[in-house]
């Protein structure tokens, strides 16, 4: 905390003053609270506490106002100090702190005794619902935060692929040194723990069964289970002991995991109880105790493993494709969870793009390029220096397997000239292409190989100027549109957006090695453009011939030694100031009209 004369320090000591000044107005005179006191939030950080008695209706009760030394920017917590054990009442922390207001709650720092009456307002009106039993449906709404409260064991994080859905099924289980991965089947499974770790061999990869049993409701607190046959009960709640459970345990696995699935009103939640199989102390096995290891009854095993051995309880991490992209709250994800995308060109424009596209939603990504990474690259590459002198596409996408082990990744080193000439070619199934290639004999070819085969689906290209002052992304959907619609014999686009009076590549000490200087700040605007051209492509919400150009801000253009061009100011005027997007139609004369600025 800020001491002395400090400005905060200063802020906060008034802050405080009134707060109090308040009260003793209203005829108030809470007792400041002890550093014993204090200490029993400091979770919270607190840096002054105040003690009310209120009368509610059953008793009064004694409850703390406390405030860290961010007070009052940062907002006072009211606490309920006289309370039942915790997880009877919701919304009360386990050192009996209420959480009254979302995260994102705002306060005014200029009034700091306002902010502190409505929370104890607030906190009041709570508590006294809890005394008259009212909330406790907001166990089940908020059932995964409660879970996450009581959870028992220490074991590794577990990751559900598993959809979160009805009916109680079998699932699959593997257990690695710090994740336990849980999936609908073992094809699902190796595929993802294959992009997550490619260094695990298949006999890494063996999985086991679990069950998943879906609840009609979620649980209460007092409802969770607490031993193996509180699991077994729920398994037989949910129609799924007999046939699954049961079969499971005669594998007598070292842990058998059970997810808990149920639907919230706020959409459905996953959660993971653990039983664990009795361990065997110098050679006698406590499942068959009193017979010979081939002869024990089922009924003795059952009863023995599903009996009053405590059951761990672990919260789950959703990593399914529909939670992971969007929360399940994003409508695109159905369509691009069906699509393709090549990307042609790993470099600092394509490879953002890719990575976009991936965390976007997009199922399959093929990735062209056949560079290496220099140590040049490094500086506006999202590979890094790890990466370097190994093949852009296969490190893209040894990457992206990694970050997004669900998206399936496919990469070819090879020039692009080479894959469009092939009868069997990787680029005839796709649902788009994005060209970042910055290369015209590649970018002709491919703008004819559409044209031959009828432009079977979109194409975006993109491209920057100079110093990334400019960046261009046009859609050529399948309706029609030419790549040379816009350019000239050599590649050269008609419309430019900056003017250079002085030649801007740069060379390296190297053979042929030039380049354009800019970084990965400026570059960013212009990835993005591609990135959403691509999606707005993919999901049909553009017109069939279209061009965007990005414009970095003119004092920086300016700075950078050049100028807007005579086009731009034509079919343009009203960007001149740029940081913005135009968007007009390819293949427009400068004399054609804007469609948006």
């Amino acid at each position: 905390m800020p001491k002395g004369d400090h400005p905060l320090a200063k802020r906060f000591r008034s802050a405080i003053g009134a707060v109090q000044a308040g009260w003793w107005h209203a005829g108030l005179r809470p007792p400041r609270l002890s550093a014993e006191d204090l200490a029993k939030y400091r979770k919270h950080d607190p840096a002054a506490g105040w003690r009310f008695e209120y009368p509610f209706s059953d008793r009064s009760r004694r409850i703390d106002v406390i405030v860290s030394a961010g007070f009052p920017s940062v907002p006072a917590r009211i606490a309920v100090v006289d309370r039942p054990r915790f997880l009877t009442w919701p919304h009360v922390e386990n050192d009996g702190v209420l959480c009254l207001v979302p995260d994102h709650a705002t306060f005014s720092v200029d009034d700091p005794y306002a902010g502190v009456a409505v929370l104890l307002d607030k906190a009041i009106k709570l508590i006294e619902g809890f005394v008259r039993g009212e909330h406790e449906d907001d166990f089940k709404s908020e059932f995964l935060t409660y879970w996450d409260h009581a959870k028992k064991g220490t074991e590794g994080t577990v990751l559900s692929l598993v959809e979160p859905a009805p009916p109680s099924r079998t699932i699959r289980v593997w257990e690695g040194r710090s994740h336990i991965v849980l999936a609908d089947d073992d094809g699902q499974l190796q595929r993802w723990l294959k992009n997550f770790n490619s260094a695990l061999s298949s006999a890494d990869m063996v999985s086991r069964g679990g069950v998943l049993a879906w609840l009609e409701t979620p649980l209460l607190p007092s409802q969770y289970p607490k031993a193996a046959k509180d699991v077994y009960a729920l398994a037989a709640d949910a129609g799924v002991a007999d046939l699954l459970l049961e079969g499971l345990s005669r594998e007598v696995p070292p842990r058998l995991f059970v997810a808990l699935g149920a639907s919230t009103e706020h959409g459905p939640a996953i959660a993971t109880t653990v039983i664990s199989r009795p361990a065997i102390v110098r050679g006698g096995d406590p499942l068959a105790k009193g017979f010979r290891p081939s002869r024990v009854p089922e009924h003795v095993v059952l009863s023995r493993l599903f009996g009053g051995d405590p059951a761990g309880r672990l919260p789950v991490e959703r990593v399914d494709p529909t939670w992971v992209h969007g929360r399940a709250q994003d409508p695109r994800i159905a369509t691009l969870r069906g699509a393709t995308v090549a990307l042609l060109g790993c470099g600092s424009v394509g490879a953002p793009v890719a990575l976009s596209l991936a965390r976007a939603g997009v199922a399959k990504l093929i990735l062209v390029d056949q560079q290496s990474l220099t140590g040049a690259n490094v500086g506006r590459h999202i590979l890094g220096v790890r990466s370097i002198s190994y093949p852009k596409a296969s490190e893209l996408a040894k990457r992206i397997r990694a970050d997004l082990p669900h998206v399936e990744v496919e990469h070819h080193i090879a020039k692009v000239q080479d894959l469009l000439v092939r009868s069997d070619g990787p680029l005839e199934h796709v649902d788009l292409i994005v060209s970042a290639l910055g290369d015209w004999p590649a970018e002709s070819l491919l703008d004819e190989w559409h044209q031959a085969n009828g432009r079977p689906f979109p194409i975006v290209y993109g491209w920057t100027e100079p110093h990334a002052t400019a960046g261009h992304a046009v859609i050529l959907s399948s309706s029609g549109g030419s790549l040379r619609d816009g350019l000239n014999e050599t590649g050269e686009p008609d419309v430019v957006a900056t003017h250079w009076p002085e030649e801007t590549r740069r060379y390296e000490p190297a053979c042929g090695a030039a380049f354009e200087p800019y970084g990965p700040v400026e570059l960013g605007f212009i990835t993005s453009l591609i990135a959403q051209a691509a999606l707005d492509g993919l999901l049909g919400t553009i017109g069939p011939s279209t061009h965007r150009m990005w414009l970095a801000r003119r004092a920086f253009v300016e700075a950078a030694g050049g100028s807007w061009s005579e086009m731009l100011r034509e079919i343009a005027p009203q960007a001149l100031e740029g940081g913005m997007m135009v968007e007009r139609q390819w293949g427009l004369r400068p004399a054609g009209k804007v469609l948006a600025a």
